[in-house]
């Protein structure tokens, strides 16, 4: 495809055409993302407030490149990068209204990652200033989140037939880290706040991806299952229930690192709004196809997040195919 067709819409169509093996690749990837945020801060509430922050700060580094347009925005240089620029300082008020918290679990959260030297608070203003110990583990996670997102932008690449290597994709990243990072950030902040909207909780959507990590794993390799045709037959999820697509809450919790007991209390929801269903024997839980409806996990709420996920796949393959001719 050349560059002159690339546009974000074809991308989502590719996606929502090839919907089950796009997923197959997305669910254990967006899986891990937010399983590390939750357990490096407790919560995802907490690793959410964290997003907010970084993104700020990386919209700060990137405005230092509209007077220096040799400005080093790489992945090597940001915590340098980070320490030179003016960040945005907050109030609990209007973090809480930006994260869509109550104005006292705001409060209580950001206490926490101030204690564990995440935050800085000065004069009631909060701004992201970690601990030198914190800067070496965001490092490891961050390169880690690199590789997991040039591999999905590479499943991208192979969709939309352009030839870019892994490798490439992932130099890319790093070169202009802040640039990507920035809109990267964006989007995940965008996705919680749509899974949140839909059930006020991000556990449960966190959950729910083990449901289809397994799901998608089970479906027929080399068929192109289209959102359209995954919601509009039941029986793709039915024909599962006896191969195996169940799961423990012990066997969440580990995974997750959400505690087994909340595991149980969400599930328990999720058993009530009739998204899975508890075997009393076994005691597993299966998805259901009431699952996939208008008013949980419906066919408009998953082509809005391969949405906002293709407009960045859009900056990513039109900046690479703009390196290539040169």
């Amino acid at each position: 495809m050349s560059q002159a067709t690339l546009s974000p819409a074809e991308i989502k169509v590719k996606i929502i055409e090839n919907f089950v093996e796009y997923a197959k690749i997305f669910t254990p990837f967006q899986s891990s993302f937010l399983c590390g945020l939750n357990q490096r801060y407790q919560c995802l509430d907490s690793g959410s407030l964290i997003l907010n922050f970084a993104r700020n700060t990386h919209q700060a580094i990137l405005r230092k490149k509209d007077y220096d347009l040799d400005y080093d925005l790489s992945f090597e240089k940001f915590w340098e990068n980070h320490g030179n620029v003016d960040q945005p300082r907050s109030t609990i008020m209007t973090i809480a209204q930006c994260s869509n918290l109550p104005k006292e679990t705001a409060r209580r959260k950001l206490l926490e990652l101030t204690k564990q030297k995440i935050l800085n608070k000065k004069n009631n203003y909060i701004s992201w200033h970690p601990s030198e110990e914190y800067k070496v583990r965001y490092n490891i996670f961050v390169v880690e989140e690199i590789k997991n997102m040039a591999k999905l932008t590479k499943y991208i690449t192979n969709l939309m037939k352009m030839n870019f290597s892994k490798e490439d994709i992932e130099n890319e990243y790093k070169n202009k880290f802040s640039f990507y990072w920035y809109h990267y950030l964006d989007l995940q902040i965008k996705w919680m706040s749509l899974w949140k909207f839909r059930f006020k909780d991000l556990d449960i959507p966190l959950i729910f991806l083990q449901f289809a990590i397994l799901l998608t794993s089970k479906l027929d390799k080399g068929k192109n299952i289209s959102t359209s045709k995954l919601w509009s037959e039941p029986n793709i999820i039915k024909n599962q229930f006896h191969k195996g697509v169940s799961v423990s809450a012990t066997s969440i919790s580990d995974i997750t690192g959400i505690p087994r007991a909340t595991c149980i209390r969400k599930l328990n929801i999720m058993v009530v709004k009739k998204m899975v269903l508890r075997d009393k024997n076994t005691k597993r839980y299966y998805l259901i196809p009431e699952a996939l409806n208008k008013n949980l996990v419906s066919k408009d709420l998953v082509e809005k997040v391969s949405e906002i996920f293709s407009e960045f796949y859009f900056i990513s393959l039109k900046a690479l195919s703009t390196k290539t001719l040169y």
